[in-house]
């Protein structure tokens, strides 16, 4: 690294307020990844087009790989006290062009999980008030901008606020999937509990590179515990608590489901079933051993937990926007800290700007919002492993060169190759099955891609361009 490029381990510029501590940091975290639409939305679509009967093994090998990354990432979040997460590791690590690329990827990933959930908010809130509760027959864009509504006022306020409506929501959804659980358990299955999905003959049924790469898609969001870390109480013992934490939550919770409700279709006949009727199949199995009564809750729940989704991704997209306006990336004022709630609420405001913008466009043009869901959830799996690939290897140099005495080998070397491998494979087939995660033609996935690779490239340049003619901008980039 050149002496222009090497780091300074001191922000000075505006810095956030909270007061989160590790139970509401964990329930923050873990909403991103909507436990309960994990389990209903992509659970089935990975038993019938990923490793079908060996899913459970998909979702525990990804928390493995997920847990090696997260053993240098949360080193990196104790020695480096810098907020950015993401954006400021991979500068730390790789320099400021490849940080400031990496962090406008980032925030476009972040983005599209905002701003495609309104759409699918909008029709789950629809469904629900006509459906479930027999209420009016109302567009599902009235629903979408009361969600819209509700997260920008949240999103303005202080992030405890935040935390603490991300909490009910996240504890009422787990408590319908612990439910399910133990009804499905205790009621032996459709023939008897079977051990069978762990089994070493099920692992590699169906694709395992399908299974793998969706499993590791639901651990996405840690990331949040280290971009909080100015919002948070005691960030240096805090953030590895909520990290570590949610990937072992998300390991039982995803993999104990996925067996359970594979024995609940029955281990010979699961695969086809999830396969003819994804949703139908485990709806149908929560009201056979829950009843109507939990099949009615987690109706509900699939509501406010969408909701949870869209407030957590729209307070990390804040907090980019904040980081990135705090270096003079994007304009200056939108890293204004308000003077009473501690939060970004100037880029807060921005973000719900732009959700605004393209949520009436998406009305305007009549656009199938599910389908628009699905490729906005293809974008953010594209920019999400290129965003942890990039980070892993940027903290794995950074600990190497400056804290290898105090971490050792097993922080510097042993875990990240271990996690690289993992993420260079979910990386490569991730651009090989982006069609099947837009649900578009390989022609439209390929031009989005080329566009995310594009909004990388543009940081880039960006970077490169400040470093001669604003260097002063250029030296504040990734927060140092």
């Amino acid at each position: 690294m050149s002496t222009t490029d090497r780091v300074v381990t001191v922000d000075t510029g505006p810095r956030l307020g909270g007061n989160l501590g590790a139970l509401h940091l964990f329930f923050s975290v873990m909403a991103y990844n909507a436990p309960l639409v994990v389990v209903i939305g992509v659970l089935p679509i990975m038993l019938g087009i990923g490793n079908g009967v060996g899913t459970p093994i998909a979702f525990l090998a990804a928390g493995l790989i997920v847990a090696a990354f997260a053993v240098p990432f949360t080193r990196m979040a104790r020695v480096f006290p810098n907020p950015g997460a993401f954006y400021v590791y991979i500068t730390a690590g790789l320099g400021r062009s490849i940080g400031l690329g990496s962090g406008f990827m980032a925030l476009v990933g972040y983005l599209s999980v905002n701003i495609g959930s309104y759409g699918f908010g909008g029709v789950v809130f629809q469904s629900l008030v006509r459906d479930t509760f027999h209420g009016p027959d109302v567009d599902w864009w009235v629903w979408g901008g009361l969600l819209w509504a509700a997260t920008t006022v949240l999103g303005y306020l202080k992030i405890d606020l935040s935390a603490k409506v991300l909490t009910v929501f996240l504890f009422l959804e787990l408590a319908v999937i612990v439910v399910y659980d133990a009804a499905v358990m205790f009621q032996g299955g459709a023939s008897g509990l079977s051990a069978a999905p762990f089994s070493p003959s099920h692992w590699f049924d169906g694709s395992f590179a399908v299974g793998l790469l969706y499993g590791l898609g639901m651990y996405g969001g840690f990331e949040v515990a280290a971009l909080y870390r100015d919002e948070v109480r005691h960030p240096t013992r805090t953030v590895p608590r909520a990290t570590f934490g949610v990937i072992a939550v998300a390991m039982v919770l995803y993999g104990g489901t996925a067996w359970l409700y594979i024995n609940s279709l029955g281990v010979d006949k699961a695969v086809s079933i999830a396969g003819a009727d994804p949703a139908g199949s485990i709806l149908g199995s929560i009201e056979t051993f829950g009843g109507r009564v939990l099949f009615d809750l987690a109706t509900v729940m699939v509501t406010t937990s969408t909701f949870a989704v869209i407030l957590a991704a729209h307070n990390i997209s804040a907090r980019y926007v904040f980081n990135l306006s705090a270096d003079g990336i994007l304009p200056r004022r939108l890293s204004g800290v308000h003077a009473k709630h501690g939060s970004p609420h100037a880029a807060s405001l921005a973000t719900s700007g732009i959700g605004l913008v393209v949520l009436a466009v998406t009305v305007l043009i009549g656009a199938d919002v599910n389908k628009f869901f699905a490729a906005s959830l293809g974008l953010a799996s594209f920019t999400g492993v290129a965003a942890v690939f990039l980070a892993n290897i940027a903290i794995a140099l950074y600990l190497r060169k400056h804290h290898k005495d105090q971490f050792g080998i097993w922080s510097t070397v042993v875990a990240p190759v271990f996690a690289g491998v993992g993420l260079a494979f979910e990386l490569v087939m991730t651009v090989r099955k982006f069609p099947l995660l837009l649900g578009t033609s390989t022609g439209l996935a390929m031009l989005l891609l080329a566009a995310l690779i594009g909004v990388f490239v543009a940081g880039v340049v960006m970077a490169l361009v400040y470093r001669r003619i604003r260097p002063e901008v250029y030296s504040k980039i990734g927060r140092q």
